[in-house]
């Protein structure tokens, strides 16, 4: 069964359209998705391995992340792709959102969550993660310029790093 998302301009209003995940969507329109960034108390973020059968498998990236499906809000997103992807249950509560980034066609709700437990306690999505472990600034980064992880701005995990808390971002 085919996921179905909501079609938004770009200011979140939904157009009360909905299309298949990877189906076509009109200029001025986007798709929503969202990202969990879990961070340890210490400072770390916790990072996973995409399965080598998906798009740029084997390289790294944040915690979770997934497609907002239609009827779904990003909030409800973040918390059932973390619970799906990481099999860590973490209440609403638990998620602030960071930042919201436009990039072609989609509207990236970015989360911060805390957790302190075992990357090895984890149960990991067959077919979604290969492996999970928690990561500092300077070893992601590391990660980016050798080509492991996903090809994403540095300035971004820098960012992401600074904000995990949202205290003194302005």
């Amino acid at each position: 069964d085919m996921e179905r998302m909501d079609v938004y301009k770009s200011e979140f209003v939904k157009t009360g359209r909905t299309v298949e995940r990877y189906a076509p969507i009109g200029a001025g329109e986007n798709k929503m998705v969202v990202f969990a960034c879990v961070f340890s108390s210490d400072g770390r973020l916790l990072i996973q391995q995409r399965s080598a059968e998906k798009t740029m498998g084997g390289h790294w990236d944040v915690s979770a992340g997934g497609a907002v499906q239609a009827g779904e809000s990003s909030l409800d997103a973040v918390v059932r792709e973390t619970g799906e992807e990481l099999g860590l249950q973490l209440p609403e509560d638990a998620f602030v959102k960071l930042l919201t980034l436009y990039y072609e066609g989609h509207l990236h709700d970015i989360y911060a969550a805390r957790w302190d437990g075992k990357a090895e306690d984890l149960t990991l999505q067959v077919g979604e993660v290969s492996a999970v472990k928690w990561a500092t600034e300077q070893e992601v980064l590391a990660m980016i310029d050798d080509g492991q992880f996903l090809p994403v701005h540095k300035e971004f995990i820098v960012l992401l790093f600074k904000m995990q808390t949202r205290r003194g971002i302005m």
